[in-house]
């Protein structure tokens, strides 16, 4: 297992550099003067979504990086057991979760606004529902579907980003109340949070199955 986090961690160590960076900028940022906080503000946010974008779906990127070259068959040789890669696979998840919620909560010392946490909350919880269906089918099949898992992860987190987030932001700016909206902004990201932890854990039993019943590669 610790094989294979370092492994992962060593290849997305770029990704580890942008979320340093995002997070550095944004407590640099909450402590200049407010005067100069407007004009930066575009670039903070395009820089904390994409940091957001790249630390959620790292795993996809690991796995591309392997595949693109076709080294993930001599990777699969080395001394390593497959639950142990399946393992090493979900903590990594976990500490990019982690880095996920750091560069959240240095963005929050900027803006000092409590709603956004409920968009924070929707788009982790989507990004655990995308991440276990991905691996749901890991343990058989490895990386032969990688352009699926793309698909799996970008339309979800999209819609999620679009009929959630961007509308609990505008409600909350412009200061409206949207009847029987209520439960949808404020309620409904936590239980998509639980849902997400469930399938995380089921998907993780589910491939610590598989593995035994199917090839490496």
């Amino acid at each position: 297992m610790g094989k294979q986090l370092y492994l992962n961690l060593f290849q997305s160590k770029w990704i580890w550099y942008l979320g340093i960076f995002t997070i550095l900028m944004n407590l640099l940022t909450a402590l200049s003067f407010s005067d100069y906080r407007g004009s930066l503000m575009p670039f903070i946010n395009i820089i904390n979504g994409i940091a957001v974008v790249y630390t959620t779906s790292a795993y996809l990127n690991i796995h591309y990086m392997l595949k693109s070259d076709a080294n993930h068959y001599f990777f699969f040789t080395l001394p390593n057991t497959k639950r142990n890669i399946i393992r090493g696979d979900y903590i990594y998840y976990m500490v990019m979760l982690a880095l996920t919620a750091a560069i959240f909560g240095s963005y929050m010392t900027i803006i000092q606004e409590t709603y956004y946490l409920f968009g924070f909350v929707m788009l982790i919880g989507m990004s655990l529902i995308v991440m276990s269906l991905y691996y749901l089918g890991f343990g058989k099949h490895w990386l032969r579907y990688l352009t699926t898992g793309y698909v799996i992860y970008g339309v979800p987190m999209l819609m999620a980003y679009l009929f959630h987030f961007m509308p609990l932001v505008n409600v909350n700016q412009l200061d409206r109340e949207l009847p029987g909206m209520d439960f949808y902004l404020y309620h409904i990201p936590f239980y998509t949070f639980a849902a997400g932890m469930v399938l995380f854990i089921i998907s993780y039993a589910m491939n610590q199955r598989n593995i035994t019943k199917h090839d490496m590669v």
